[in-house]
């Protein structure tokens, strides 16, 4: 092998390295080796399907999650997605409550009274699914 034959030499084919791998062959026309001490592409991400059609993880849970709709499109063109929602729970005196603290959670942790009180509060003062900072919620009146 004559490493002078290459435009670009990337080792590793994690995320960073696939794509740049990816970007300057097909964009930039550039002939690339790509050099991986595993047998697969994905890095940490790798996952495979057994014989039984279950999805296994090889190097354990992993998820990728983005906001920016190019970086989703790009990738979409390299792999097929799988809904998931992350719900995480807290505990606050014995009941298990969604994080982050919603009206969900005023609910299961204050008693109907004082719940529907707080809930009003919030809502008169903020709109419903609007996503507040606890700094901000402090620094409102209604903390007071």
């Amino acid at each position: 092998m004559n490493y002078h034959d290459y435009d670009a030499i990337v080792v590793g084919t994690g995320f960073a390295g696939a794509t740049i791998a990816e970007r300057l062959a097909n964009d930039s026309n550039k002939k690339v080796l790509v050099i991986d001490k595993r047998n697969h592409i994905g890095g940490n991400m790798y996952d495979y399907m057994d014989n039984n059609g279950i999805i296994i993880h090889k190097y354990g849970p992993h998820l990728f999650h983005t906001n920016l709709d190019n970086v989703y499109e790009y990738l979409s063109k390299f792999t097929k997605w799988f809904k998931y929602e992350h719900r995480v729970l807290g505990k606050v005196k014995n009941n298990l409550v969604p994080i982050p603290f919603n009206l969900t959670s005023i609910e299961k942790t204050f008693k109907k009274e004082r719940t529907e009180k707080l809930k009003k509060i919030l809502l008169d003062k903020f709109e419903l699914n609007k996503k507040i900072p606890i700094l901000e919620l402090k620094k409102s009146t209604i903390y007071t």
